[in-house]
Order: C-alpha cells, then structure tokens, then sequence
C-alpha cells in the first residue's frame, strides 16, 4: 500500500467478503459496522459455560473452517459442552465436522432457505409467549411492525413452520421443537464460522436476510442477559487487552491513514511518512473482468466508519481519469476465490489489459497470465515480527481466540532462493528506479522496519530487542482480575454505557450521548432499520423489515433449476487456507479428504449423496463433469450420506487452475469450483458477492474437453438496476 500509494493506482475497492451478509445486512439492525456487522465478543466463553443451556450452531463449522488465524484451541473449548452437558444443535445442508465431533440435533435446510427457516422459530416464539418481552420493549425498536409481518397481517401469509417447510425441507415438527426449546433455555446463538457473525450463509443469494434474520432472533432473547448471546467458544477467552501489538491489518509501515486502522493507534506511536493515493478512482473488486473488458461499472462503497458509508455510490471509469491498461498482481487467486471466474481467464487475454505483473510465491493461477513475473520469497527467507492471530482493525483483538497470547520474531530461516526476493525488496527496488526510494523506505532496510513496530507496541516495557530476538517470542501473561472485560452486551441488557475494551464506534456514531445506546439511529437493536428507512424505504430486495424472499438462483428459477437440478455449495476448505497449502506439491495432496490422486492427478472433490450418485450411475473416486452455463470442472466423486438429496459439496479455493483447452473455453481439473459461482451481487445495491450457492449439475466424465456452450456465449448478468422491482432470473 506504501508503494502503490507513492505510485499512484486506480484502486480495485474490495467487497468485504466474509461478511457480506452482516455488512450489508446486520449493521442496520445493530451497528458494529467498524467490525463488519459482527459483533463484540467479550467474556463470552466464560459466560456461556457458567450460564447457557444450549448452543446452536447456525451454517457454523469452526471445528473446521472457523478456527482461521488460531488453529484449533476452540475445538478443546467446545468438547467442554459435552461434559457440561449443554445440548448442542447444527443447521447446515452438510453435516459438517463441528456436528460430526460434537453430536447434537443436526436439521438440513436446503441452500440459501435458512431465513425462512428462522422466521418460523419467530413466529412460534411470537405467538407461544416464548421471547423476552420486556427486553423488547425497553431495548429493541420496530418489532410491532416485524410481528405483524410474521403472523401474515401485511401479505396474508403467515410464516408457520407448515410455512417454512415448503422452503427448507425441514419438518415442521422439528422447527416448533426447536423454537420451543430454545425459547425455553438460555441460548447462544453460533452464526457463521466464528459464530459472532463471519463467513458461512452469508456469502450466498440470501446472506443478507440471513445475518439480519440471526441478530433479530437474538434480540427476541434478551442479548446480553446471561448465557444469552453470540458465539461458539470460538472467540471469547479471557486474554490482556491492553497489551499492545499491532495487528496485520492496522496499516504497519503503509503511512495511509484513510485506508488502515493506522491512525487509531499505530501511527501515534510508530510517526511515519503519510502516504494518499491520488487518484481518486475505483473498480469494484466483483465487477473486475468487466471494467477491464469495457463495460461501465459501477457499485457500492463499504465503509466501516459509519453505517451511512454504505450508501456512496461510484463509477468506473470516473470522469477524468485513464481507463486502466496494466495491472499489477499481488499475491491471491482471482481463479479459485472470485465469482464466476472463468471471466478473468478472458480479462487476461483482453487487448485493452496491455501489460501485467504478477508478484508471487508459486508459479500457479494467475501467475502464467503475466507479462512478467517478480519472484517473492516465502516467509521463511525474511525477518518480520507478529502477533498469533491477532487481527487488527475490523478483527479488532483477534487473539482472544486463543488461550494465551503468542508474540513472535520471525527469523530468517534460509537466504531467498534463486532470483526470489522479499515483498519489501522488490518494491524498494522498483521504487528506487522511479526516484521514489527514499519515500518508500525512509532510509531503512527491512530488519529496522521490524524494530520500529517493536518500539511500537509494548514489548520494550518487558523486554529488550536482542532477548526478543534471542528468544523468538513473547507470551503476554493472563489477563489481571481487576482489569478483567465485562460480557459483550450486558451493559445494554442493562441499560448502562458501553464498558467493553473496543474502540468504536466513533463518537459521532452516537444518537445521543458517548457510549450510550448503539450505533443504531435510534440506539437500540432495531426490528424495522431507520437508517435503510430513510435511504431507500421502497427497496424490495433490502426493506426496512426483514422480508424472506426466495434465492434469485434456486428452486424458484425454474428454467435454470430444470436445467442444473443440483444446488453447489461451497465453503472454505479444511486443510488449506483459501488458496495457501493447496497444489505446490503440498504435503496436504496426500490427504484423501483435499484431493484424490486418479490416474496420475491430485483431482478436487465434489461430495453427492448417495441418492443423487445413484440416479447418476456415480461411485466414490469416479470422474465427474460438474457443470452449468458457466463452465465445467472436472473432480472427484465422493458419495456421502452427509448431504441430503438435491445438494453437492466441494470445497472453494483451489490454488491449482488448469484448463484442459482454451482458457475461460473448456473444461478444467484444477478444481476451481468457482467458476461455477454466480458473479452478481446479492442485492442491486451493494458489493456483495453471493456467490456460495449455485446450481449445477453432476455426470460422469466423457473424457471431452469442450463446453456444451462457450462461457463467453453465457456471460454472467449484470447485477441487477439499482431499483426497486423484482429482480429477474438470470
């Protein structure tokens, strides 16, 4: 960002991807935008041993993708319910690992239906005297107008179980027994991987109503009260806020205040050179291959400052500025994360695109679309300094997802290999040729990089650099009782200031007076959201009142469901991270629940029922075509019976891209599921990718290597006018 700023670039304005749901969902119903629409989490694993009497795990699986930044000390947490004895429930179309270890209720609605699934848990809790009506009435507003949409006073529908299960699949049994179960006990409410609100359901079609649907479910209970609250033991634990190290996303040695969390703390104790870009125009990160190819595009900004920052709208190419002919990438695979992303392989090879970098590790993915490569190092060729699984910024004290906190000097193992140099290097180095070596570097290698965010946080009051050094590490000791964080949400359950060791929201963000109330308009959980009241009441995919409506690429398609009966879905892998492990002739190929080895090949898994197999003349470690109008990935079959009929599962991320023919044109075996993901938004106004849901079909491999149709002939559509009809089918 340092030298990109110094250089000047057209920014590719990010969606904010693991919370798509609870950013542009969530955050009208309770604020929280500077943690992306999650939410606090202070004290909650003490919290929910000592007091609740159940958890349900809402498209929640930390026990295999939640435990990102922190290994898998949750998983030591969660068996703890066992022998507590605290009932555990999993909703999820997969019966994941988290259900599989923990045991527990496991109910299966199918993809992108859960909403539904929860506004039937409402209505029974409504209309069975089940939810905490004094915490609604002091500390919730609008939920008069939400009730009268669930009992079916507004379109005449009531939205029962019986309801629902036209929807889900679900019994309607099972869902009045859960509803009167968990209005019953004192509850945690697990949503997404890390279950404060992160990844899971809020990435597809429907994310949005899902989050906003969990945080209404949760104020019905009473939030904050004892054992009432949100989490899965994942974060929580009882660590020393205030030790300070700075997080990996608080801007480091970038000098860009506006675009980091650096001026929140880091920059005060670490002066450096102030870096901007100026170059005030943007491409949205989900409309990429579009902008590049011609189109104008345009989208929605996220801005974790205030919730009203989701309401600023911009176009590329802005008036005045070049349209973008280079490209230099850093690192990451559009290929195995982006939607529909057969349209980077025709991007790369566009006339317009007329030079590109790639900077990287492997020579992988994007890396071969390069007109030229810089060979970065790995990790182990170069000095740095971190902090286990903290976060920073919008994963504000990330660490407390561990039992202690783990601060490191990262030697330099071995010298770079071959021509490969670190990130800092090659950077200075261009910068130097620009006459930009000074700005970039400040006159320091990278080592003295390393001992200025030393001097930055408070390791210099416990220890001297050469002992850290000589040591390597650094475990800051427990938190003092004195010092100790309250429960997230207990001083709004009982009306007093916030107390909890975060920083926001900021002061301006207050309704009426400094740390009273939440960030919401009118400072508490709202069931009818004022500030989507006020910025477009008439919107009919995001209203006001959450509203269940059916995906915009499932069973209600009907063309397109006739041809691609299946519903994908797609989450983070277990055993790599996002593209990190995978391919590289990793260790992890010999893993035969990440790829299966077939002829010769490491082939990507696609997980069938055993039903669905059937009907298809499929077996286990069989060559599937997994298809639809966007491409076609070939993979390896595993028939399962932890999927009900109608729905697959292969994991997204593949690192390896490896089309058999022309690429964007023709069947590919790397595993790149994504290519199948749908590429619009979720909502017309938004930056959200929904994209971990799509329907396709599944059939044994022919051996061809040629689409049923072009890709390009089946472009993904445009996400939908920023208006207020129905949206209609692609």
């Amino acid at each position: 960002l340092r030298f990109s700023n110094l250089v000047g670039h057209t920014e590719l304005h990010s969606n904010p991807d693991s919370w798509e749901g609870w950013y542009w969902g969530a955050a009208h119903h309770w604020g929280q935008t500077m943690r992306v629409g999650q939410c606090e989490t202070y004290g909650t694993v003490e919290d929910l041993l000592k007091n609740a009497e159940m958890v349900v795990y809402w498209s929640s699986n930390p026990d295999s993708t939640g435990s990102s930044y922190s290994a898998y000390e949750g998983t030591v947490r969660r068996m703890w319910l066992k022998e507590l004895g605290i009932k555990q429930v999993h909703i999820d179309p997969y019966f994941n690992d988290t259900a599989a270890l923990m045991g527990g209720k496991w109910l299966a609605p199918k993809p992108t239906t859960s909403p539904a699934m929860a506004l039937a848990i409402a209505y029974v809790w409504i209309t069975e005297d089940l939810y905490d009506k004094d915490y609604v009435a002091k500390r919730t507003h609008g939920f008069e107008t939400w009730k009268a949409y669930l009992l079916g006073e507004e379109d005449g529908v009531p939205k029962t179980p019986e309801w629902q299960e036209a929807e889900t699949g679900v019994a309607a049994r099972d869902v009045r027994a859960l509803a009167r179960e968990w209005g019953r006990k004192r509850t945690y409410l697990g949503a997404g991987a890390w279950g404060n609100g992160h990844g899971g359901a809020g990435r597809n079609a429907t994310g949005i109503q899902w989050a906003r649907v969990m945080v209404c479910l949760i104020a019905m209970q009473g939030l904050g009260k004892p054992g009432v609250n949100m989490g899965n033991l994942q974060w929580g634990m009882p660590t020393d806020f205030n030790f300070y190290c700075p997080g990996y996303l608080e801007g480091g040695i970038s000098g860009d205040l506006e675009n980091t969390a650096l001026g929140l703390e880091l920059y005060q104790r670490m002066p450096q050179l102030a870096t901007m870009n100026t170059v005030g125009q943007k491409i949205p990160r989900l409309r990429l291959p579009e902008a590049i190819l011609g189109e104008k595009t345009q989208s929605w900004t996220w801005d974790g400052a205030t919730i009203e920052g989701e309401f600023s709208q911009f176009t590329y190419p802005a008036r005045g500025y070049a349209k973008v002919a280079m490209m230099y990438r850093y690192g990451g695979s559009h290929f195995g994360i982006m939607s529909n992303s057969n349209r980077y392989a025709r991007m790369y090879r566009a006339p317009n695109l007329e030079f590109v970098v790639n900077q990287s590790i492997w020579l992988e993915g994007e890396a071969k679309f390069a007109d030229v490569i810089l060979p970065a190092c790995t990790n182990f060729e170069r000095h740095d300094i971190t902090e286990w699984a903290n976060l920073g910024a919008y994963g504000h004290h990330g660490y407390q997802q561990l039992n202690h906190r783990l601060i490191t000097f990262q030697h330099k193992c071995i010298e770079p290999l071959g021509e490969s140099k670190s990130d800092y290097e090659i950077f200075f180095a261009i910068a130097k040729r620009l006459g930009l070596g000074l700005l970039f570097s400040e006159g320091m290698s990278e080592i003295d990089w390393v001992k200025r965010l030393f001097d930055g946080s408070d390791l210099p009051q416990v220890t001297t650099w050469k002992d850290f050094i000589r040591k390597g590490y650094y475990v800051v000791p427990p938190e003092k009782e004195k010092t100790k964080a309250k429960r997230s949400f207990q001083w709004f359950a009982e009306g007093r200031k916030k107390d909890v060791p975060e920083p926001w929201p900021m002061a301006s963000e207050y309704t009426e007076e400094y740390l009273r109330g939440l960030q919401t308009q009118s400072g508490k959980l709202e069931f009818e959201c004022q500030s989507l009241k006020r910025f477009d009441p008439d919107d009919s995919e995001r209203p006001p009142v959450l509203k269940y409506l059916p995906s915009w690429e499932g069973p209600h398609t009907e063309a397109l469901y006739e041809a691609y009966p299946l519903q994908m879905i797609t989450p983070h892998p277990k055993y790599s991270y996002h593209t990190q492990g995978d391919g590289k002739d990793s260790f992890i190929n010999d893993i035969k629940d990440h790829r299966r080895q077939i002829d010769g090949h490491f082939y990507w898994i696609i997980r069938l029922s055993s039903r669905d197999a059937a009907a298809r003349g499929i077996e286990t470690d069989d060559l599937v075509k997994v298809h639809n109008h966007r491409g076609a990935v070939i993979c390896a079959a595993l028939v399962t019976e932890r999927l009900l009929p109608g729905t697959v599962m292969g994991y997204e991320a593949s690192a390896v891209y490896d089309p058999l023919g022309e690429p964007g044109n023709s069947v590919e075996r790397g595993g790149c599921l994504n290519q199948l993901t749908p590429g619009r938004t979720q909502i017309a106004k938004s930056h959200a990718q929904g994209n971990s849901a799509a329907l396709v079909e599944v059939e044994l491999w022919d051996g061809g290597i040629e689409l049923a149709q072009p890709a390009a002939a089946a472009a993904e559509a445009k996400p939908p006018a920023a208006k207020s009809e129905p949206v209609p089918a692609e």
